[in-house]
C-alpha cells in the first residue's frame, strides 16, 4: 500500500518530468542538505484528510488544503524555536 506522502512524490516526479528543463527545479546537493522539509505522520495527515472542513478536496498541492496548513505552522514553531535558542 502506498503512503501518501509516496503518492504525493509521485504526481510531483510525473509533473516535472513535463516541464521544460528551464522550469524544472534544480536543487543543488548543498541546498538538498540544508532544507528542512515537515512533514506530518500519514497518522496525522490522515486524521486531518478525514476531518476536512472544505466541502470538496482541492488537494494537497493547494495553500489551502488542511495538511499545507498545518505543515506551515509546525514550520513555524520549528523556527520560533529554533529562533528562541
Amino acid at each position: 500500500m502506498l503512503t501518501l506522502t509516496d503518492i504525493v512524490t509521485r504526481g510531483q516526479a510525473a509533473f516535472e518530468a513535463t516541464l521544460p528543463d528551464h522550469l524544472r527545479r534544480q536543487v543543488e546537493p548543498a541546498e538538498a542538505e540544508r532544507r528542512v522539509n515537515i512533514t506530518l505522520s500519514d497518522e496525522r495527515q490522515r486524521e486531518i484528510c478525514l476531518n476536512c472542513p472544505l466541502a470538496d478536496c482541492v488537494g494537497i498541492e493547494r495553500r489551502d488544503c488542511p495538511i499545507q496548513v498545518e505543515q506551515r505552522r509546525a514550520w513555524r514553531e520549528q523556527n520560533r524555536r529554533r529562533a528562541d535558542v
